[in-house]
């Protein structure tokens, strides 16, 4: 059987994608929950060192014992978007590969948490995008979005795209990039979304700098459970 799960996609590059998974990914832990992480493609990374890797870095928060090429069966040194690296690395990207990790993954754990790369019209290869990987994975969808001016242009554009795919959207999370709390106009845009997609915000995450494995004390946790509706991510 399938786990249960979701692909968390973007709105845009650092909105906080990493951040929002592993929030997630620490909620389900303290529920004592089976939970598994995977990132399918990353770029900017050394294949060798894997420093400053997102993946590692979720690897830790989850503590897995997955091997990394497991979690991050693709990973590309340019800093660039997948099908550009791949492009300069001459090295395209094997789509079977990620799926047969997926498929792995997906028999060790009742949950999997598969965070995208970029936003769901990122390409991947030729006429192959990343909301095409996560029709293939048969996963619905998170959208982060950056809680901030522009937000709603930037959100609802990627919700009409999920919808023209025919992608399912389990929610929004909203992510703030910045210290200090949102003014009047942030603290509007989570209703506006919910009234002009009809799709809920299921939360909206607090300014989080230097985040590490050691930021999840009991506080922020307590913290976070009070800005994300747990219970509405579950089916």
């Amino acid at each position: 059987m399938k786990p249960q799960g979701f692909f968390i996609t973007g709105t845009d590059t650092g909105v906080g994608k990493t951040i929002v998974t592993a929030c997630l990914l620490s909620l389900f832990q303290k529920r004592n929950m089976s939970v598994g992480v995977m990132k399918p493609v990353e770029t900017g990374v050394d294949p060798v060192c894997s420093a400053n890797s997102d993946a590692k870095f979720l690897m830790e928060i989850s503590r897995c014992l997955d091997p990394l090429p497991l979690v991050s069966p693709i990973r590309l040194k340019p800093s660039a978007s997948p099908y550009q690296a791949a492009k300069m690395e001459n090295s395209p990207i094997n789509v079977d590969a990620i799926l047969q990790s997926y498929n792995t993954l997906a028999g060790k754990y009742e949950n999997l948490l598969v965070e995208g790369v970029g936003g769901l019209l990122v390409p991947l290869k030729p006429n192959y995008f990343v909301c095409d990987l996560v029709r293939d994975l048969g996963l619905p969808v998170l959208v982060v979005g950056r809680n901030a001016l522009g937000t709603l242009n930037h959100t609802l554009l990627t919700l009409r795209a999920a919808k023209q795919a025919g992608i399912p959207v389990r929610g929004v999370i909203l992510n703030r990039t910045e210290p200090g709390e949102p003014n009047a106009i942030e603290r509007g845009h989570a209703e506006i979304i919910t009234e002009l997609s009809q799709v809920p915000v299921l939360g909206e995450i607090p300014f989080i700098g230097n985040l590490s494995d050691a930021s999840f004390t009991e506080e922020l946790l307590n913290r976070l459970e009070s800005s994300i509706y747990f219970n509405k991510l579950k089916p």
